[in-house]
């Protein structure tokens, strides 16, 4: 039961930041092109930035967005929330979404 009420509550935050985000644009953002040891430009879209929360966006979530590769227009949007700051975040996005490089 107890694990039943958890995704009811995962999915019922994960619909009100899709409601945020579909109601208020982002207040920042940058288009990235390059990342340190990592030899010429990306070979993939590559956006950050900050997505205001609240009436008086009080407070900033923070967000990758990677497009897809094959077919932007049609292909599904995956949001990936993770939790803490800094690093552990960052370790989710490549270890468990994907690898930046391509061999």
């Amino acid at each position: 039961m107890e694990c039943a009420s958890m995704k009811l509550k995962s999915l019922i935050s994960l619909l009100i930041v899709l409601l945020t985000l579909q109601s208020q644009p982002s207040t920042s953002q940058s288009i990235v092109t390059s990342l340190p040891g990592y030899p010429g430009p990306l070979p993939f879209k590559l956006e950050t930035g900050y997505v205001g929360i609240g009436e008086k966006e009080e407070a900033q979530l923070f967000y990758y967005f990677v497009e897809s590769e094959r077919n932007p227009d049609e292909d599904p949007l995956i949001f990936y929330l993770t939790g803490g700051p800094g690093c552990s975040a960052v370790i989710t996005f490549f270890y468990q979404i994907g690898i930046v490089l391509k061999f």
